[in-house]
């Protein structure tokens, strides 16, 4: 058995095609095709079902493919070890982020990550977060970067920052008896809570946040409006056509300058952790430290430099 059927076999998997595995294995399609034949003949099983297009794995295809992201993440984490007891700082990291996530973070993290070592090729994957943490358990990545807080079996949790969720809403929107401090832009939580709400659709960790929020002022949301991005509900509060809770990252990927007003929902501000997670067990060398501490570092100097830019 061979380390490169694993390799093909997952990009046929991952590609649903012959052609497209081929071109991104820089083989031929007759070659690729003739060699997982030559390995399905082997293992005495057909791994994909060739009358559906895209390819579809059968359900052998399917145990075949989970074995072998487990056996490929080990022998990345081998090599791993291998490179930091050489001095040699070469590898692969592979990281994932939730989709507006990536946008801010992943440049405040790539270039002083690759600036300490050049020879690291960073893989970068985007999704859902409950997708990422199946990713993260298949062995398909190796960090993941999202908001988190409950405890998942073999997996490790590191706090890199606590980030704040605020309110935001068009200028002129609230009323009076809608702040606790009007100067320090406190609102009063009980008498928002019963404005229209724009919020994002329920699965996210955000709005699990948010109904924890209403049911602790004991309020039902009047959702106007269910989004599905931070991004999007930002922009719809901005109209005048309700009020938002997202999290400050949201602030800087906005585009235009402050179109709304930004509120704390607490005279002490309301956070959430942001983690980086990997699997219990996965091989922390110089170069995997690295990237939590750079991470750590500049998400909480990005944050006090963000909230000072609001200060002025």
């Amino acid at each position: 058995m061979e380390l490169r059927q694993f390799t093909y076999v997952n990009q046929v998997a991952e590609c649903g095609s012959f052609t497209k595995a081929a071109a991104k294995l820089f083989i031929s399609q007759p070659a690729l095709s003739n060699y997982i034949s030559k390995v399905e003949e082997d293992l005495g099983v057909k791994l994909f079902d060739r009358s559906t297009n895209p390819l579809k794995l059968t359900y052998a295809g399917e145990q075949y493919v989970k074995r072998a992201n487990v056996i490929l993440g080990q022998m990345d984490e081998m090599n791993r070890e291998l490179r930091d007891i050489t001095h040699h700082m070469t590898g692969r990291l592979r990281i994932g982020f939730p989709s507006e996530r990536i946008v801010y973070m992943l440049p405040l993290i790539l270039k002083p990550l690759k600036d300490r070592y050049p020879g690291i090729d960073v893989e970068v994957s985007t999704g859902p977060g409950n997708q990422l943490i199946a990713d993260l358990k298949a062995g398909n990545v190796d960090f993941v970067f999202l908001p988190y807080w409950n405890p998942i079996k073999d997996v490790v949790q590191v706090e890199i920052v606590q980030e704040e969720l605020v309110l935001v809403a068009a200028q002129g929107y609230l009323s009076e008896n809608c702040f606790l401090d009007r100067e320090r832009k406190v609102v009063n939580w009980r008498e928002v809570a019963k404005l229209p709400l724009i919020t994002l659709k329920k699965g996210h960790a955000l709005r699990s946040s948010v109904d924890v929020l209403y049911a602790h002022a004991e309020k039902k949301p009047n959702i106007f409006f269910e989004s599905h991005s931070n991004m999007l509900s930002y922009r719809l509060a901005a109209q005048g056509l309700g009020v938002a809770i997202i999290p400050e990252i949201t602030l800087e990927l906005m585009e235009g300058g402050m179109e709304a007003e930004v509120y704390h929902l607490s005279v002490t501000p309301v956070q959430w952790p942001v983690m980086v997670l990997y699997r219990e067990g996965c091989y922390i060398g110089e170069v995997e430290q690295a990237l939590l501490d750079i991470a750590r570092e500049t998400m909480q100097a990005h944050k006090k430099k963000l909230w000072a830019s609001f200060a002025k």
